[in-house]
């Protein structure tokens, strides 16, 4: 098992726990995040008492533990007395919970993690057995023996149709979104693919580490798979990533033309020095190890290599554009956001959210069905050359 190197940012965790002391919630330590992870799946009770329950930031993979355990055995006892669609919901809830378990463990090789990323894997695969062919699992070659693993939510009926490849935050995993129980793509008769990519979830734990350019690459590779698709209408792809997949989706739409339209939610288009040296530490931590990078100097030039991949990537952009963000930011700061969709030269829109942070909890039920609206429209009917709209929206 590798260990990591803790350097002055990645060692500073203790203030996760000063902060943990004052609330019992999750929203000190990122506003909006309750909310988000109710429209994902969460049960809000559930989050409560894991938070009840955390004494320190060393508790939560306890607790979540607990929790998803709790879930599991409520969705095994509805299987085995026939009440499918109630273990179906909880076998969901606890593959959630099991992935918020391994998320907060970003080593290498530990064994805590790779046996609740297992639990992940698990529960979402008896989920995807309840709904039949509706969700489905398939695996990418991206060269050098490496693969990225997808997860593909069909739209029902015959016949290609519009289609979403959506690319989850930082170390996120696939399975968290979208909720199979609550899905506005599916619902407006588009297919939805969600990628492991590079450094996140399956690849994490099959070491398959990310480099500058590695995730537009596999992006690329996945592309050509669902082009190839009889139930994926080829002339009509859209990408959507939130977080650090806002900064993804750019990277992948900019060098494949197959891409019809971007979208970026919980914007991240600054460089990279607010979330890895002003933000909380524990970011820095985890890229980090999506990296595989163990020397803290050595990541701060890799860091440098990221920004220049990705401006360089937004003035390659030409699909028409969606940012969506928050005014209250604390990773990507307004001015930074204007600055960057001053600087594209494509079709731009722009969604600016009044009194909202990072995870956009506070507005979530609006944004993913505006969203997918957003993308269902560009896809049938585009957008003119010259498209530049900036909206300042009300929670």
């Amino acid at each position: 098992m590798k260990m990591r190197k803790q350097g002055p940012r990645a060692n500073q965790g203790w203030i996760f726990d000063g902060l943990l002391k004052l609330t019992d919630n999750e929203d000190i330590l990122h506003p909006g995040m309750m909310g988000n992870r109710l429209e994902r799946g969460f049960k809000y009770g559930d989050m409560e008492r894991v938070f009840e329950r955390v004494k320190g930031r060393r508790s939560f993979p306890k607790e979540w533990a607990r929790a998803a355990a709790k879930q599991e055995k409520l969705a095994d006892a509805a299987y085995d007395t026939d009440r499918q669609i109630t273990a179906g919901q909880h076998y969901h809830r606890a593959a959630l919970y099991w992935g918020r378990v391994q998320h907060l463990i970003p080593v290498d090789g530990n064994p805590r993690k790779i046996a609740a990323h297992a639990s992940v894997i698990r529960c979402y695969k008896r989920m995807m057995e309840i709904h039949g062919d509706s969700v489905t699992r398939f695996e990418v070659d991206i060269g050098d023996g490496e693969n990225v693993y997808c997860l593909f939510h069909a739209a029902p009926g015959n016949g290609p149709k519009p289609t979403v490849l959506y690319l989850p935050g930082m170390d996120a995993i696939k399975e968290d979104f979208p909720n199979p129980y609550n899905n506005e793509f599916v619902r407006r008769g588009m297919n939805i693919c969600v990628m492991d990519g590079p450094g996140q979830g399956e690849c994490n734990i099959n070491q398959v580490w990310q480099t500058i350019g590695k995730y537009a690459a596999a992006g690329k590779c996945v592309m050509d798979v669902l082009v190839a698709r009889d139930d994926v209408d080829s002339g009509k792809i859209g990408i959507f990533g939130t977080s650090m997949g806002s900064r993804y989706s750019v990277e992948v739409a900019a060098y494949d033309e197959r891409v019809k339209c971007c979208v970026g939610q919980m914007a991240n288009v600054c460089p990279t020095d607010v979330i890895f040296n002003q933000a909380q530490p524990n970011f820095k931590r985890i890229y980090m190890y999506m990296t595989n990078i163990d020397d803290e100097a050595e990541f701060d030039t890799y860091a440098d290599e990221m920004d220049d991949f990705f401006f360089s990537a937004g003035d390659n952009l030409k699909a028409p554009y969606l940012l969506v963000a928050g005014e209250l930011d604390e990773l990507c700061p307004p001015d930074d956001v204007e600055k960057w969709i001053n600087r594209l030269k494509c079709p731009k829109e722009l969604w600016m959210y009044e009194d909202v942070f990072h995870p956009m909890g506070e507005v979530t039920p609006d944004i993913y069905p505006a969203i997918a609206d957003w993308i269902l429209e560009t896809l049938n009917n585009g957008r003119p050359d010259d498209h530049d709209v900036r909206e300042y929206r009300e929670p």
